[in-house]
């Protein structure tokens, strides 16, 4: 099965989605301290506020942050390898 562009992105994103909820659930589970940190919270990466651009008719707010702990890796690196592994035939 032939995966284009756009399912490997989104397969992707899938993994690094199931990755977090996975370290969510960990974190979760773990008693408090640094390992529950590390996997609760992770690391946010991105603006801290959103940036603002007015051009009187049209409004537009644009912001993003990425909340990374060590499963989402995990997820991001299962989805690379299966869109590489069963993607490319």
């Amino acid at each position: 099965m032939k995966v284009g562009w756009f399912g490997a992105i989104l397969i992707i994103l899938l993994g690094t989605v199931i990755g977090t909820l996975l370290g969510q659930i960990v974190g979760l589970l773990l008693p408090g301290g640094a390992a529950h940190d590390i996997f609760f919270k992770g690391v946010s990466i991105g603006l801290k506020e959103p940036v603002h651009l007015d051009l009187s008719v049209l409004q537009v707010i644009f912001g993003i942050t990425l909340s990374v702990n060590p499963l989402t890796l995990v997820g991001l690196l299962l989805a690379i390898y299966l869109v590489m592994r069963f993607g490319s035939k």
